[in-house]
């Protein structure tokens, strides 16, 4: 079964009726039920039905529009522009579809658990590999939830209608369930597939999960031995080409460590429509800000207030590579279009219809082949996990701990001097103690992982999002068009406003309250 097919191949695979909300994803007793578990097709099919709710991407890619990083200039489908700007309530759609979509996902999961040992053409290794393919998609769904919301319901089984009122789980007791789900499956999911099952859950995936949710949480002893694991299995690499991850041209990368995948045609997406500028057919929904812009460092390895090189007159050159392979700045190409806003007459002008806000365009997730019509048929994947993340994981939990020493920098420098990025490397001579390290990883993961969905995580747990999320979130220098008013200036693109804590966790949406009262209290301030 083919990398992307694992999601689609869903044919046979155990469907069925649902009760309310997100508990009515609970599996329910069927027919089906009773002449499913046969063979090990049943299995493999019942396990790839977890896999499929993993991309989501019309709410992966918008989240980042509720970060410093983005802005969205419409509400659907996703109204996480609500949640950017600071005027979201309890009942904003987007905390009701992610909580939906992830139980979702742990409903399949739990499906699949308390069912497959009824399937005796498993060998008990196979039947251990897919458990584990189950259980890591679950605890996957968990660091999500629990990042977003906070404590939730921990459900790990097909529940009884008497249980559906669950109580909510501590943030820390669900971490301590992921970590000890990924120590009970690391054994049995095997470094790498053959060719037929790429894309399926490995032992590298689980184990930067750990890692992962082990930064996040504070246990960075932990959670730079999880991420040394991954190092150390030896097959995970950067890879020489960054553009190439995202648009769809360099699926089975060994970066790549866990993925959404899609598929042309058959299971697509709408990828190039959201990101996508006019000139390439799509409606710019997800457009980057300044703020992002002006993260990227310039050659000489330092920030654009203290670079010699930086020059505001032309501020894009003498930059970070990876900024132009991110963000569509004036005259750069995207699949043989020049993408330029300071053309008044073009498609991706200011103020032209679909046309970004801001000014600047994605060039990350813009699919190698979309060229000049809307396409709903974009083929990229939605990059999960990356081994460039374990690396910083890795960096960033040492430097908290103190411990700074060459591995650190080793770390850290695999991931900026890429080929085709080789920014300048860090050295002990140029960047030392620990709060200058500090600021040089969050940094490097800030400019490394914009639309991985990371930043979100990030300015909660680094208690910045009071700061990067308040005022004006302001676009491109607007040197090009003086019938605006903001000719001359920066263009403004919304005010944002954080309020805290409130904003330091999403509410648990109002219809789940309204079903489940154990849910209550409502995280502070919703």
């Amino acid at each position: 079964m083919k990398k992307l097919s694992i999601i689609i191949m869903l044919t046979g695979a155990v469907f069925f009726t649902a009760c309310k909300k997100y508990l009515d994803e609970q599996p329910q007793d069927s027919v089906s039920q009773q002449t499913y578990w046969n063979t090990e097709a049943d299995a493999v099919n019942a396990v790839n039905n977890c896999y499929r709710r993993l991309g989501d991407v019309d709410n992966r890619i918008f989240i980042s529009c509720a970060t410093d990083d983005s802005y969205s200039w419409s509400d659907w489908p996703s109204d996480v522009r609500l949640v950017g700007n600071g005027s979201a309530s309890s009942g904003t759609g987007v905390f009701s579809n992610f909580w939906s979509n992830l139980y979702k996902m742990i409903a399949s999961c739990n499906d699949v658990l308390d069912n497959i040992d009824r399937d005796k053409a498993l060998t008990d290794s196979m039947n251990l590999r897919l458990k584990g393919e189950a259980r890591f998609i679950r605890a996957y769904a968990y660091q999500q939830l629990t990042g977003m919301f906070g404590a939730v319901p921990l459900i790990t089984h097909i529940q009884a209608v008497s249980e559906f009122k669950a109580a909510r789980t501590s943030k820390d007791s669900i971490a301590r369930f992921i970590v000890d789900e990924v120590d009970a499956i690391s054994p049995h999911l095997p470094i790498a597939y053959g060719t037929t099952d790429q894309g399926r859950v490995t032992r590298g995936a689980a184990l930067a999960l750990k890692a992962r949710i082990l930064l996040y949480v504070g246990r960075n002893s932990e959670a730079a031995t999880a991420a040394k694991a991954v190092m150390d299995l030896g097959y995970y690499a950067i890879d020489k080409d960054y553009v190439s991850l995202f648009n769809g041209t360099n699926k089975t990368s060994l970066e790549i460590i866990f993925a959404a995948a899609y598929v042309k045609t058959t299971l697509p997406s709408a990828m190039a429509t959201w990101v996508g500028g006019p000139s390439l057919g799509g409606w710019s929904q997800v457009v980057p800000l300044q703020s992002l812009v002006d993260a990227y460092e310039c050659t000489d390895g330092k920030t654009i207030d203290k670079s010699a090189v930086y020059d505001a007159a032309h501020p894009y050159d003498n930059r970070d590579p990876r900024l132009k392979m991110t963000v569509v700045v004036p005259g750069v190409i995207v699949n043989g279009d020049t993408i330029d806003v300071t053309n008044k007459n073009g498609l991706d002008a200011l103020s032209k219809n679909n046309a970004s806000f801001s000014g600047f365009y994605y060039k990350k997730y813009v699919p190698a082949d979309i060229q000049g019509n809307w396409d709903s048929n974009s083929y990229n994947d939605v990059v999960l996990i990356r081994y460039a993340e374990v690396l910083l994981i890795y960096a960033e939990a040492k430097i908290e701990m103190g411990q700074i020493d060459q591995s650190v920098y080793d770390a850290i420098n695999a991931v900026r001097q890429r080929p085709g990025v080789m920014m300048p490397a860090l050295t002990a001579a140029t960047v030392s103690g620990q709060a200058d390290m500090r600021d040089a990883v969050r940094r490097e993961r800030h400019v490394e992982f914009p639309m991985e969905d990371n930043r979100l995580f990030d300015i909660r747990r680094w208690q910045i999002a009071e700061t990067v999320m308040t005022g004006t979130a302001y676009g491109i220098l607007n040197n090009y068009d003086n019938s605006r008013a903001d000719y001359g200036k920066h263009v403004v693109v919304e005010q944002r406003t954080f309020v805290k804590p409130r904003d330091y966790l999403w509410a648990i949406p109002q219809g789940e309250v309204a079903l489940n009262p154990n849910l209550l209290p409502n995280n502070t301030g919703w």
